[in-house]
């Protein structure tokens, strides 16, 4: 490269030479095979040790997230019980009576009631639920799977569920007593129901029946001299802390025993299933782990026994129920026959502590 250097004195030209930087290069060469050098794979063994030992931690924590969601599970039921009860306090401030066990025929037959058309307590306490809308379109003049009624049974109500259940919450299909069966109609099912009595409701006393004890709850309109009479508090002279008005019974859209689904679709849960349907339940004490009645009126299975006629929950240990007071407690598997008999009866004078 050339270049002048100041003004040139004489025809004496500077060169300057002037030499380009060259880069530095270095010695060292990455090496590819460091990673593979400086690294291994798991062995077998260890591979096997972390997989039980995550198998250990879920099998220690899967039962508490059970236990936790049923526990959930179960406080909702409890809430929904205890908003049940709310509402039969209100019915009975506004009727100046309690609510019946069941309504039209052939378990409460009244002058103001000619064609005795079927319904169920808890469409009577719909308004009291927050459901004022259903109530309204409901039609009391007729029977509750009528066509013109399809449009309010089917209305799902959430207090009267229990998130325990498996069950569907729509039965389709119903029934009518002379009427036969509706295949084309269906209605929104409930998992509660209220407590007519301990036996079958016309099995009165002198009537020859096949159970040995039979007696009536706070909400049956049948007296226990077998006379129709509106329900009344005064006559669960008992005390309503130890008289219960309604028990869980989930799931009658099939036929439980004992934690197993003995029957799909039973006929009767085209009666029974829905929340406007009978509604209620006559109590029995179960033989065999639920798989018989028992012959004498008091077996050894009374909870969690069968959800054909008895109280039922997919609770562990026992079930919710609700006392007339409002107070709703969990009635454990192992209940005596003759402390629920004593429950479920409102004037017979039992002496029992309220659970």
């Amino acid at each position: 490269m050339l270049r002048h250097i100041g003004k040139p004195q004489s025809l004496q030209t500077v060169m300057v030479f002037q030499r380009r930087a060259e880069p530095v290069r270095t010695s060292v060469t990455p090496s590819v095979s460091w990673t593979f050098e400086h690294l291994r794979a798991f062995t077998l063994v260890e591979l096997l040790v972390v997989i039980a030992i995550i198998g250990g931690l879920v099998a220690l924590l899967l039962p508490a997230v059970q236990s936790a969601r049923e526990a959930s599970r179960r406080a909702t039921c409890t809430s929904n019980l205890r908003q049940i009860g709310l509402a039969v306090s209100m019915f009975e401030d506004s009727s100046k009576e309690l609510p019946m066990a069941a309504y039209g025929r052939p378990y409460a037959k009244f002058s103001d009631n000619p064609g005795d058309v079927i319904g169920s307590v808890f469409t009577k306490l719909l308004p009291y639920v927050e459901q004022q809308q259903t109530a309204f379109v409901y039609d009391w003049k007729q029977d509750w799977y009528a066509a013109d009624n399809q449009h309010a049974v089917n209305s799902p109500v959430g207090i009267y569920r229990c998130t325990s259940s498996p069950g569907e919450s729509v039965q389709r299909g119903l029934r009518g007593p002379a009427e036969g069966d509706f295949p084309d109609r269906s209605a929104a099912v409930t998992d509660f129901a209220a407590v007519y009595s301990w036996g079958h409701p016309l099995a009165v006393p002198a009537s020859p029946v096949s159970y040995d004890i039979w007696g009536t709850s706070a909400l049956s309109p049948l007296g226990e001299d077998g006379l129709y009479r509106r329900p009344l508090r005064k006559y669960a002279t008992d005390g309503a802390a130890s008289t219960l008005a309604f028990v869980e019974r989930a799931d009658t859209m099939q036929r439980w025993i004992g934690g197993a689904i003995t029957e799909l679709q039973p006929p009767l849960a085209k009666q029974w299933a829905p929340w406007a349907g009978q509604g209620c339940v006559w109590l029995l004490s179960y033989a065999n782990g639920g798989a018989n009645w028992a012959p004498s009126g008091l077996g050894d299975c009374n909870v969690n026994c069968s959800n054909h006629q008895g109280i039922y929950a997919f609770h562990v240990g026992g079930a919710n129920v609700l006392f007339l007071d409002g107070r709703v407690a969990f009635l454990a598997k192992e209940i005596e026959a003759e402390v629920l008999f004593a429950y479920v009866t409102r004037s017979r004078g039992e002496l029992v502590e309220a659970p």
